[in-house]
């Protein structure tokens, strides 16, 4: 079933009309109104009496004073006011969504604001609920009267109810109501950008607004550039480790040379070190000289035309 719905309003300001919050918890209400107000002064207004309310907070002057603020988001068309740390006997009461018009009198809608010492007749978990475009969305809606009907509504749009029964579905959404555990859910599925907004569960007389908002899955422009500039620091990244480690590979081959030149030196010298060198001189006058036996037989021989030389290596066990 289907139902339209207008808070309570003056000539293009909307917003709901009554809220129950409990002690020392906070709420934020949304008034939105004609595009033609979108460069007025907003203000939050305390009273039952339109004509001697009480402004708590304008958007013209600092938007926060105590425990309430105020936003007004022109291309939306809708200025919020949060009040936090409800106190039961000092923030109950009749409260307006008001514009400033010059030189003539002011527009405004008006709501009740109870602030209960116990749960409230009507609350939910978060004001503020977000989803992602095609996907869907849950919003649990609790209540005291099970017998009460229940609502999901667009604030400047329409409704949709159920009076009795366990689920009603109407479009994208469906309302499932579990009477045991006192709470309705409301769930919006294929979700796109138009359903960004805000939105009310009531219970009877009590309503709640809720901000639904729908993202884009597609990645935004500033993430596709900073992927891309992911990739080319990687990219660089690795080319310069590639680049350093060629270097030192072609370092290394002159200094491998030069080892192995080392180690030539090293062996040539051991080898050097493992022999002795024996020089005989043939004999003449005025030469002394001392020969190994076999040396003397050798130089029987050959009398004194050569020069003879023996290397004699050195092993273990060799006489020396």
């Amino acid at each position: 079933m289907m139902c339209v719905f207008l808070s309570a309003d003056a000539d293009g300001v909307y917003t709901v009309s009554r809220v129950a919050v409990q002690r020392g918890r906070s709420v934020t209400i949304p008034c939105l109104y004609d595009r033609e107000y979108e460069n007025h002064v907003k203000y939050w207004c305390h009273g039952s009496n339109w004509n001697f309310c009480e402004t708590v907070v304008r958007t013209d002057s600092p938007t926060v004073k105590g425990e309430t603020s105020i936003t007004d988001d022109p291309t939306h068309h809708v200025f919020t006011v949060t009040m936090t740390m409800l106190d039961k006997m000092k923030d109950s009461g009749y409260y307006w969504c008001a514009v400033e018009i010059q030189h003539a009198p002011d527009k405004g809608a008006y709501l009740h604001l109870s602030v209960t010492a116990d749960t409230p007749g009507l609350w939910v978990e978060q004001q503020e609920v977000a989803g992602v475009e095609g996907g869907h969305v849950s919003v649990p809606c609790h209540y005291n009267e099970p017998s009460s009907m229940k609502k999901w509504c667009r604030i400047e749009g329409s409704c949709v109810e159920m009076n009795s029964g366990k689920s009603i579905k109407y479009g994208r959404s469906e309302m499932k109501d579990d009477r045991s555990k006192k709470v309705f859910t409301v769930t919006v599925r294929e979700l796109n950008m138009e359903d960004t907004g805000w939105y009310w569960c009531a219970a009877g007389e009590l309503q709640i607004p809720v901000h639904l908002t729908t993202t884009n899955k597609s990645p935004s422009d500033l993430t596709i550039i900073l992927m891309a500039l992911g990739m080319l620091l990687l990219v660089a990244a690795v080319a310069t480790v590639t680049w350093k480690l060629r270097k030192r590979h072609k370092g290394v081959q002159p200094h491998t040379g030069a080892r192995e030149d080392r180690s030539n030196e090293l062996t040539t010298a051991v080898s050097e070190d493992e022999v002795t060198y024996s020089t005989v001189f043939t004999n003449t006058q005025s030469s002394s000289h001392r020969i190994s036996p076999h040396q003397s037989q050798t130089s029987e021989n050959h009398a004194d035309e050569v020069l003879y030389s023996s290397v004699i290596p050195h092993r273990q066990g060799a006489a020396t």
